[in-house]
C-alpha cells in the first residue's frame, strides 16, 4: 500500500505489439525534432517538497514492477467493450499489484472527448473504461510522455489526466503546461518516497508542452534542463524512477545516443530507467548500481508480428548501497486482441532467451529459474 502525494500533497491511496496494417513506423511528421522557441522555456517547475530521507543502512528495499505501452483501443477497445476494462489486465495483475510501485506507459488518452489530429497517420483515444482496468490491476503511476499523448488534442488528454487522478492513480510526463509536464510523480511508499519522471524523444508537431500550453515533456533540446530535473527529484525524494519513450521502432538493441542519455541521467541520480516504443523488447544494463531497461516492449497492444507479442514484466528490488536484483515474467499478448498473459515453457523459453542475449551484449549476464529470468548481485 502506498499513499499517491502530488506536490507534497497525499490525494489517493494505492495498492502495495506493433502497429497494424494502417499503423507505420513512425513518420516523418512525427519524428521531426522540434526546437522549442526561447520564449516557451519557463522557469522550472514547481519546487519539490523538501524529503527527510531515511538513513541507507535502516531504509527498507523499494519494490518495482514495470511493463511497457498501454493503448486502450482498435482491437483492444473492441475487447474492453465486450468484457470490460478490468479484463485487459486480469491475467497480469498479480504480478503488478504486490509491488510498492506498479508502471507502464499509457500510450493513448482514456477519453471522450476531444478532436482527433488530423495531422497524424496514426492515432489513439482508448476507452476510458480502461483507467478502471489500470487501478484494479494495481498500476500505481503512468508516463503520459509519448508520441500519442495528444492524438485527440488538449482536451482529451487533460480528460485522462482527471480520470486517473480520480482513480489515485498517479501520473507523469504531460500536462496542462511544461511545468506540469516536468513535475514528477511523488508516491510515499514503505521503503520511502519515490519520484518518477518521464520524457519522449519521440516528439510529433505541436505535441511540446509549452508556458500555456499542454502537452509532452520532451527530452529535446534542454538536455541540461532534463538532468536538472532529475538533480532536483533526487535531492528531495529517497529514489528515482525515471522513463523514456525512445529508440527505433522493431530494433533490438538500443542505439549509443541512448546509452549515453540513460548513463547520465544515473549520473544525475536516476535508480532505475524504463525505456518504451520500440513495439518489441530489448536489453537490460547495470550501470554504476543502477538498472536501465531499454525498451519492455508492448504490454496492452494489438499487434501483428509474433516479436512485437512479446513482452515482459519486470519485478525488481532496490537496495540501498548494492546493485538491485531483479525478476522478468515473460508474457504474450493473445491475438488478436493483444490481452497479455503469462506464458510458459517454449514460449517462454523464446522471450526470456531473447531478453538474456541482448542483455550479454549490455554485460549483463540473466540465469534461468524455470520460466523466469532473473539477475542478483553476488
Amino acid at each position: 500500500m502506498v499513499a499517491l502525494v502530488l506536490v507534497g500533497v497525499v490525494v489517493a491511496d494505492a495498492r502495495g505489439g506493433g502497429p497494424g496494417p494502417t499503423s507505420t513506423a513512425t513518420t516523418g511528421v512525427e519524428a521531426t525534432p522540434v526546437t522549442m522557441p526561447a520564449a516557451a522555456t519557463p522557469s522550472p517547475p514547481t519546487t519539490l517538497p523538501v524529503t527527510t530521507t531515511a538513513s541507507t543502512t535502516t531504509r527498507a528495499p523499494l519494490t518495482v514492477a514495470a511493463a511497457g505501452d498501454v493503448i486502450g483501443d482498435r482491437q483492444v477497445g473492441v475487447y474492453i467493450d465486450a468484457h470490460g476494462g478490468e479484463a485487459a489486465l486480469e491475467q497480469v495483475a498479480p504480478f503488478l499489484s504486490t509491488a510498492h510501485v506498479a508502471f507502464v506507459n499509457l500510450e493513448s488518452p482514456l477519453s471522450d472527448a476531444g478532436s482527433r489530429n488530423v495531422e497524424k497517420d496514426v492515432t489513439f483515444r482508448g476507452r476510458p473504461a480502461l483507467v478502471k482496468g489500470l487501478a484494479a490491476a494495481g498500476i500505481d503511476v503512468v508516463s503520459l510522455a509519448n508520441n500519442h499523448a495528444l492524438d485527440w488534442g488538449a482536451q482529451a488528454l487533460l480528460d485522462t489526466i482527471a480520470r486517473l487522478d480520480a482513480a489515485g492513480i498517479a501520473h507523469a510526463g504531460a500536462g496542462e503546461d511544461l511545468a506540469a509536464a516536468r513535475s514528477p510523480a511523488l508516491l510515499d511508499t514503505p521503503a520511502g518516497s519515490v519520484a518518477v519522471l518521464a520524457f519522449t524523444d519521440i516528439i510529433p508537431a505541436g505535441f511540446p508542452a509549452g508556458v500555456e500550453r499542454a502537452g509532452v515533456n520532451p527530452v529535446r533540446p534542454d538536455r541540461e534542463r532534463l538532468l536538472a530535473d532529475i538533480r532536483e527529484a533526487a535531492t528531495a525524494a529517497d529514489w528515482v524512477v525515471v522513463s523514456f519513450h525512445w529508440g527505433v521502432e522493431y530494433e533490438g538493441y538500443a542505439g549509443a545516443s541512448q546509452r549515453e542519455l540513460a548513463h547520465q541521467v544515473v549520473d544525475a541520480g536516476a535508480d532505475l530507467v524504463l525505456g518504451h516504443h520500440p513495439h518489441v523488447l530489448q536489453g537490460f544494463e547495470l550501470y554504476k548500481g543502477a538498472l536501465i531497461a531499454y525498451s519492455l516492449g508492448d504490454f496492452v497492444f494489438d499487434h501483428y508480428s509474433r516479436a512485437t507479442g512479446e513482452a515482459v514484466i519486470l519485478q525488481a528490488t532496490l537496495t540501498p548501497g548494492v546493485p538491485p536484483s531483479f525478476s522478468l515474467i515473460p508474457v504474450y499478448l493473445e491475438d488478436p486482441h493483444g490481452i497479455p498473459a503469462p506464458v510458459t515453457g517454449a514460449e517462454a523459453d523464446a522471450i526470456l532467451d531473447r531478453v538474456a542475449g541482448f542483455s550479454e551484449r549490455l554485460g549483463l549476464t540473466l540465469t534461468r529459474d524455470g520460466d523466469l529470468a532473473r539477475f542478483a548481485p553476488e
